[in-house]
């Protein structure tokens, strides 16, 4: 038995997110552009995170072409994420700072990584082909029939479990930095606020304000990760020119690693401020009343 109402929604939202989808893959250049490979892998992720709340058997292209859309996200991951590097330590070129050459020499061995990483993702994407994405929204016949349902209590059953999924661990991580676990975090908040994109149409009122926040507390965790793995990144470069005794781009670097810290710290600050507002009692009662369902416990 599938619900009515909730299938046609989501065939809906399966629709236009295979159209943009498609749209954005249709420019010869999206490779080559930043926000465009970034606007794509979203994209992606948008996709997919209908096709984690359809039932699969109402597509004959599921599991094919949900495969081709996990192998497109992790081909643009790790240019993506070099991309977003390079741009953080663009930023930190401003007159006065006193790391001039040293963080010319990050930006140059960044560059080198990203045109190795760019190499390695086109030939990922030539074996891929996504030129029968649409096959996706084709609908066999089923045995079991479509019945009425409630809309309203469907959509709540589809969102309770990401909800408690993304919230439940944030009260642990407010005291206590960990940069794992933070970014496990922002995932599941993702995954969470993706799916209420797609549902928010059963609302009684678009959630844009649980959507913003729920953006907002994205962004710092986003933050955080991308600060850290650069972190990382700037760690092994500096034990490099130590290890060959390069002293000046050395301590030059180590000051590009204290103000990425600092950078780092901010973007955690953020989060707890962000997730601080965000009590989950609160805000799966607000999600319920939304939908014009009663508060729980209440009949």
């Amino acid at each position: 038995m599938h619900a009515l109402e909730l299938s046609i929604l989501l065939h809906r939202a399966l629709e236009a997110r295979v159209d943009h989808l498609a749209g954005l893959l249709a420019d010869p250049a999206w490779q080559q552009d930043p926000e465009g490979l970034h606007q794509v892998r979203v994209g992606s992720r948008r996709l997919r995170s209908v096709l984690d709340l359809v039932r699969p058997e109402l597509y004959p292209g599921f599991r094919r072409q949900g495969r081709r859309l996990r192998e497109l996200t992790r081909a643009l991951g790790l240019t993506r994420e070099l991309d977003v590097h390079s741009a953080w330590l663009e930023r930190l070129a401003v007159p006065g700072l006193a790391t001039g050459s040293a963080l010319e020499h990050a930006l140059e061995v960044l560059e080198a990584k990203r045109g190795k990483a760019r190499r390695a993702m086109a030939r990922d994407l030539e074996g891929l082909s996504l030129k029968r994405l649409p096959d996706l929204l084709k609908v066999p016949s089923l045995p079991d029939p479509f019945l009425p349902g409630n809309l309203a209590a469907d959509v709540w059953d589809a969102l309770d479990p990401r909800l408690e999924a993304a919230f439940s661990p944030l009260p642990g991580l407010l005291e206590r930095e960990d940069p794992p676990a933070l970014h496990a975090a922002r995932i599941r908040v993702k995954r969470f606020r993706y799916a209420l994109e797609v549902l928010g149409a059963a609302f009684e009122a678009p959630p844009e304000a649980r959507l913003r926040q729920l953006k907002e507390l994205q962004t710092a965790l986003g933050e955080h990760h991308d600060l850290a793995m650069l972190e990382e990144l700037l760690q092994d470069l500096y034990e490099g020119l130590a290890a060959r005794s390069r002293a000046r781009l050395a301590s030059g670097t180590l000051e590009l690693l204290a103000y990425v810290g600092e950078a780092r710290l901010g973007a955690y600050e953020r989060f707890r401020i962000a997730a601080a507002g965000m009590p989950l009692a609160a805000f799966r009662t607000a999600l319920r009343e939304g939908l014009g369902l009663p508060g729980e416990g209440n009949p």
